[in-house]
C-alpha cells in the first residue's frame, strides 16, 4: 500500500499566477497606473517606473505548517525598481495592527537614491487608507472622502474601480506613486 503524498505545494496557488490586474487614472497628470497582483508579488507601473513587491513566504516549511498565515512585512518585503532591488519594507514592531482608527506603521530602508529621508508608510484596514510620507511631508495618500466607497467598490464590483484618485503632492516621483499603489494592493 502506498502512503499519502506529502507535497508542500498541494492546495497552494501557483506562485506566479495572476490573481487580477487593472489599469486606471490615465487622465491624471502622473497617470496612468497599471497594477498586476500575483500570489507572491504585486507589480505597479507608473510611467517608466515599475515597482515589484516580493511577498514570498521565506519561512521554513515547519513554521509554515504550524502557522499557515504569512506575515511578510514582519520579516521584510524586498522592493524592486525596474529590476533592481532598492529597498525593504518592514512592519514597525511597536506599531498597532491598523484596524479602524489606529494606523499600522511600516519602515522603509534601502538605497538613498530611492528612499527619501524619514520615508515611511502608514495604513489601516477599515476604511482602507494608505499614506506614504517622508520628513518633507506626505507624498501620496488615500483620498479620505473616497476611502469608504473604494472599499465597497472593491468587494462588490471589479478590481480597479475607484471613486477617487489618491492625493499626490507636487513633484512626487513616479516610482513613489507606484510604491504607494503596490502597498495599497497588499491590503486587499
Amino acid at each position: 500500500m502506498i502512503g499519502p503524498v506529502h507535497n508542500e505545494t498541494v492546495g497552494m496557488p501557483e506562485p506566479g499566477k495572476v490573481r487580477y490586474d487593472w489599469t486606471g487614472f490615465s487622465r491624471k497628470q502622473w497617470g496612468p497606473v497599471s497594477v498586476v497582483s500575483r500570489y507572491n508579488t504585486v507589480e505597479a507601473t507608473v510611467g517608466h517606473a515599475t515597482i515589484v513587491l516580493d511577498l514570498t513566504d521565506r519561512r521554513p516549511l515547519e513554521e509554515r505548517q504550524r502557522s499557515p498565515i504569512a506575515t511578510p512585512f514582519r520579516d521584510g518585503v524586498p522592493v524592486w525598481l525596474n529590476g533592481r532591488r532598492v529597498a525593504t519594507v518592514r512592519r514597525d514592531p511597536t506599531s498597532p495592527f491598523g484596524l479602524f482608527v489606529r494606523w499600522a506603521r511600516k519602515e522603509i530602508a534601502g538605497d538613498p537614491g530611492f528612499v527619501l529621508p524619514g520615508m515611511r508608510l502608514a495604513d489601516r484596514s477599515f476604511p482602507g487608507m494608505t499614506s506614504l510620507k517622508c520628513d518633507a511631508g506626505t507624498l501620496v495618500r488615500t483620498n479620505v472622502l473616497a476611502a469608504p466607497w473604494n472599499g465597497f467598490a472593491w468587494h462588490y464590483t471589479l478590481p480597479g474601480i475607484s471613486f477617487g484618485a489618491p492625493c499626490v503632492a507636487a513633484g512626487v516621483r513616479p516610482e513613489h506613486i507606484a510604491l504607494w499603489f503596490a502597498i495599497r494592493e497588499t491590503n486587499r
